[in-house]
């Protein structure tokens, strides 16, 4: 019976296992299961060879292990290398054959582990089909504005250079990114993969920033423990905010930005259901529905069709 597991330390809430089976259902995967697994960082290296074995078909990772994990892996597939963080690892091939044994019997070699991270296919997801910067419905102009300077807001940095070659190929601008962190040299760094003309702002000059972004990208942890973002309260009319983060503390800013009369204001569910779609994919070699993703978690999806989600 294939298994497959998300691990992370402390591991108290997650809708993981949601999100899997019910892309598994969808697929008509029977036998599959999808379990949340707390699992120690000194644990970690043993999961893994339970991946190698056959024991599980793949992982997915949360805190702490994204970043431990990359040294325990025998390759990276893009664009784990460049962000530095792994969210799935799965088996590349199965176990391939290694030199005879000394009796002259054929010995399997482990199998490799690949780690990828879906977090980048996820927010572009989020960017284009739940924001609606996708294609001629929106201009592409306006201040755009990334909060956050961490492993999230990388990834959403590196989506929106990808959105923004999208764009170009079809003749479409696309405003240069901001981004706004209390380090100036980590917001440069961001700023690096976020695509032409991307700029960095000081922390002190976030709440001004936030009340002019037409596009806000809001990727640090304050809204995770209900805090409030900088200028949340002054948001202009018809902005598009997306918080990557997720859950009932973090709907102070949806609530304000909808309050402003926002365009479109999300929270991060929906990056995390096409993450997750993109996770399915690499381990159970299926295209996973994200209709029957985004239902098992009441996700309302955005009016327009919605396509299924490749990796990135």
């Amino acid at each position: 019976m294939p298994t497959a597991a998300v691990l992370g330390w402390p591991l108290e809430h997650t809708r993981s296992p949601e999100l899997h089976q019910a892309a598994y259902r969808a697929a008509g995967l029977k036998g599959w299961t999808y379990r949340a697994r707390p699992t120690r960082p000194e644990e970690l290296p043993g999961v893994l060879d339970e991946v190698r074995a056959g024991a599980l078909a793949g992982v997915n990772l949360t805190t702490p292990h994204k970043r431990a994990v990359v040294p325990l892996l025998d390759e990276l597939e893009p664009p784990a290398g460049e962000l530095g963080a792994v969210n799935t690892v799965w088996r590349a091939g199965g176990p391939a054959l290694a030199p005879a044994r000394p009796d002259g019997g054929p010995a399997l070699a482990p199998a490799r582990l690949v780690g990828g991270n879906t977090d980048v296919a996820g927010a572009l997801w989020a960017l284009e089909l739940q924001l609606g910067l996708a294609g001629s419905g929106w201009s592409g102009e306006g201040p755009a504005l990334l909060l956050g300077t961490g492993g999230v807001a990388l990834a959403a940095a590196l989506a929106w250079a990808r959105l923004s070659a999208a764009r170009r190929r079809q003749g479409l601008s696309t405003s240069p990114l901001a981004v706004a962190g209390r380090s100036l040299d980590r917001a440069a760094l961001i700023a690096s993969h976020a695509g032409p003309g991307a700029t960095t702002i000081g922390w002190d000059r976030a709440a001004d920033a936030v009340a002019a972004a037409e596009v806000l990208v809001q990727a640090t942890t304050l809204t995770a423990t209900g805090e409030p973002v900088p200028g949340q309260d002054r948001l202009r009319r018809g902005a598009r905010v997306l918080d990557l983060n997720y859950g009932p503390a973090a709907r102070g800013l949806v609530r304000a930005a909808g309050l402003a009369g926002a365009a479109a204001a999300v929270d991060g569910l929906g990056m995390l259901c096409a993450q997750a779609a993109a996770a399915v994919t690499l381990i159970a070699g299926i295209q996973a529905d994200v209709t029957a993703m985004a239902a098992a978690v009441g996700l309302e999806l955005p009016r327009h069709p919605v396509g299924r989600v490749a990796p990135a």
